[in-house]
């Protein structure tokens, strides 16, 4: 999937995609982010969903999963600026409070910041 971004910004993983997380492309953005933050032994992850339209169950499965093996390995995961349609939907699962999701973060923000950033 060509629209996958992963970078290091001040330490942190910062991954983003620009479509509906679901099917192939959930798995993929999966994969790419568990790879890179092992590689890099990245303590604190931010998955930037502000391009992401939609999730579906695959796509929420996906989420449920990088954050468990993140979570395994004494890591962070924080979502950072989803979509409503994508905020509903974890929260129809009952699972929003699940993650550290986190609004009008960004790149250059000191990780504390990040640490401490959460919508209630």
């Amino acid at each position: 999937m060509s629209r996958i971004a992963i970078s290091n910004h001040q330490g942190v993983l910062w991954a983003s995609a620009a479509t509906p997380l679901g099917g192939t492309a959930a798995l993929e953005l999966e994969t790419a982010v568990i790879e890179a933050a092992n590689v890099g032994r990245y303590p604190l992850t931010v998955l930037d969903m502000a391009a992401i339209p939609a999730v579906d169950s695959a796509g929420v499965g996906a989420l449920v999963r990088l954050q468990t093996a993140l979570a395994t390995k004494g890591r962070r995961l924080i979502l950072a600026n989803p979509q409503p349609a994508v905020a509903d939907e974890l929260r129809l699962r009952d699972l929003y409070g699940f993650f550290q999701v986190s609004r009008d973060i960004r790149p250059d923000m000191e990780p504390e910041e990040l640490l401490l950033a959460r919508d209630a």
